[in-house]
């Protein structure tokens, strides 16, 4: 899941002693539409490693874009039916926060770029995911999709709907966070690894940007989000099994957390509250 840790994730599980590296982090093969998917040529795909080790029986594409791009996750169960697929969900509300500062600052040239508050307000149904939105541009999928990628249930849905459950290896990223060697114990375990020779050294999690200029989120954005959410959050933690009461979004749904509290928090998170 983009914006999720997926970086920190991807250096962990490398640092595995049967592990690989792939010619590079996000591959980007299976949401890359100038391929001719209609007849697929997977071979370079499957033999690609970057310094094989003599003892590497697996190798990683952190490609987050997996889970919500339209046909990707097809494209692999056509590719390998039995591939194990690692998913890794952070909070829907600081998800989109996160996912627009990246392309507020990075994605998008400056003539591009749009408020926080504009960005939510481009709404996603549940019911897009697995499809491609009327009259979306591959560019829209990647830069317009910053409400649709929370969508967490609609997406696990349609993932379970392809995989068999023992393939989908969930991951709460607050948890992984806390605690990076414990739990790439428990997934290298569940991968059918051995344990790691060496303790897992924790790593640094991309630095939030501080430094921004624009408007701050308001009570109101938050609320948007809360809207768009508050029915697909139930829905994911029932089909993961993943305890999302700590999160920011549940707090929201529960009251414990009001709009404008969260907004100042994202505010001052990236600079744009003093």
């Amino acid at each position: 899941m983009q914006k999720a840790g997926t970086s920190t994730l991807y250096r962990v599980l490398v640092s595995h002693q049967s592990i690989a590296r792939a010619p590079q982090k996000e591959w980007h093969f299976f949401d890359d539409e100038s391929r001719d998917w209609a007849d697929p040529d997977f071979t370079g795909y499957e033999v690609a490693r970057r310094g094989p080790r003599a003892r590497a029986t697996m190798s990683v594409d952190a490609s987050p874009s997996y889970l919500f791009w339209p046909g990707a996750l097809e494209r692999i169960r056509a590719w390998n039916a039995d591939v194990p697929l690692v998913l890794c969900f952070r909070d829907p509300v600081d998800r989109a926060f996160s996912h627009w500062v990246m392309n507020y600052t990075r994605r998008l040239a400056p003539e591009e770029r749009i408020s926080f508050a504009e960005t939510v307000r481009i709404g996603y149904d549940p019911s897009w995911i697995g499809s491609r939105p009327e009259g979306w541009s591959d560019k829209d999928l990647r830069t317009r999709s910053v409400v649709g990628r929370g969508l967490y249930g609609a997406q696990l849905a349609h993932a379970q709907s392809l995989f068999p459950a023992e393939q989908l290896h969930l991951l709460d990223f607050h948890e992984f966070v806390r605690d990076q060697h414990g739990t790439a114990e428990r997934l290298v375990e569940a991968l059918g690894l051995a344990p790691y020779r060496k303790v897992v050294e924790p790593q640094a999690r991309s630095a939030s940007r501080t430094d921004l200029e624009g408007e701050a989120p308001t009570a109101e954005d938050v609320e948007v989000l809360l809207a768009a959410y508050a029915e697909d959050l139930p829905l994911f933690e029932r089909l993961s099994g993943i305890d999302t009461s700590g999160w920011t979004t549940s707090k929201l749904i529960r009251g414990e957390l009001s709009p404008a509290e969260v907004a100042e928090k994202l505010g001052r998170k990236a600079g744009l509250i003093s």
